[in-house]
């Protein structure tokens, strides 16, 4: 049972009273630590992600071999010299997959694709990337691409932002261009697929990534109840001094993982499980600013239940 956090008695401590009285990680720099933030949607970078399992029955090793045969096909790669099949658990779906690894003449993993129990690619990257010198093709060039590979693999970006992907360079060359997955009119941060091509358009990687959702609900309270929900937090954490220091800066819908940031409960039906809510931003000033960068703090956009949310110091 973690402490109350009320009152807080002053500018220079009360950052760190919130931190012993929450338990909270700070990570400087960032408003979106630990709690309501979500990675970037990942490649697989070297051989298996995540714990192995046993051997695969012969029949679904065979099928497993195929899709990867078919995926190196459809994306012009030469054929491997072997290759080997595991189970592997994925942490964003909780699904387990089919790893197939591809492996050339002396035996080292030369890529890596992966697919759900649908046959389904998930994920597929070639290892050992190296910038090659050569030219460059533009960001709509890579763009036009990517969306070229996924087609060839049998991948639709389903309902994702209405403006399309970002396009981007990456820092060890060549182009990323992402997708991020749209639910309820809301991106899913981490969620989506990628595409990573080198400087001249030539495949990568691919991976889509798809975290569990908690239904969307029946009807979402307005942003003057969530104001009220976040103005009566601060003022039962805050003294009257402080409050006038903390801002209820912006009020927005998200998708976020709940936390125990604050002391809340966490829902107990899933409680891995995404769910929508409202991300209050508080900004700080004064004296207050000096050892309290800033909170947010979720709100269930359904019922208004507090979710957790983050501390800045």
């Amino acid at each position: 049972m973690r402490p109350t956090i009320k009152p807080l008695a002053s500018g220079a401590g009360l950052a760190r009273e919130l931190l012993v009285a929450t338990g909270i990680v700070v990570v400087a720099g960032s408003l979106v630590t630990a709690g309501l933030g979500r990675a970037a949607v990942g490649l697989p970078t070297g051989a298996a992600e995540g714990a192995t399992g046993p051997v695969l029955p012969a029949p679904a090793t065979t099928a497993a071999l195929a899709l990867a045969a078919q995926v190196d096909t459809n994306l012009g790669l030469a054929a491997p010299a072997s290759r080997t099949v595991e189970h592997v658990a994925d942490a964003a779906s909780g699904q387990v997959l089919d790893e197939v690894t591809d492996l050339d003449a002396a035996g080292l993993p030369i890529g890596i694709s992966r697919f759900d129990s649908a046959g389904g690619l998930v994920s597929s990257i070639r290892l050992g990337f190296v910038t090659q010198g050569g030219p460059t093709i533009a960001a709509a060039a890579a763009g036009s691409a990517a969306q070229a590979i996924l087609a060839r693999v049998g991948i639709v970006p389903g309902a994702v932002t209405p403006a399309g992907p970002s396009v981007g360079p990456r820092a060890a060359g060549g182009w990323l261009v992402r997708w991020t997955r749209l639910v309820g009119s809301v991106p899913v941060p981490g969620d989506g697929i990628v595409v990573q091509l080198d400087p001249g358009g030539s495949f990568h990687g691919v991976a889509r990534t798809q975290h569990g959702l908690a239904p969307l609900p029946a009807s979402t309270i307005g942003t003057t109840q969530v104001r009220s929900l976040a103005g009566a937090r601060l003022d039962t954490w805050l003294t009257a001094g402080l409050r006038d220091e903390a801002t209820i800066a912006t009020v927005a819908l998200a998708w976020v993982v709940p936390n125990d940031t604050f002391g809340d409960p966490i829902p107990a039906c899933s409680p891995s499980l995404l769910r929508l809510a409202w991300v209050v931003r508080v900004t700080t000033t004064g004296s207050l600013a000096d050892s309290l960068g800033g909170l947010e703090l979720a709100f269930d956009a359904g019922s208004g239940a507090p979710l957790g949310g983050d501390v800045l110091e």
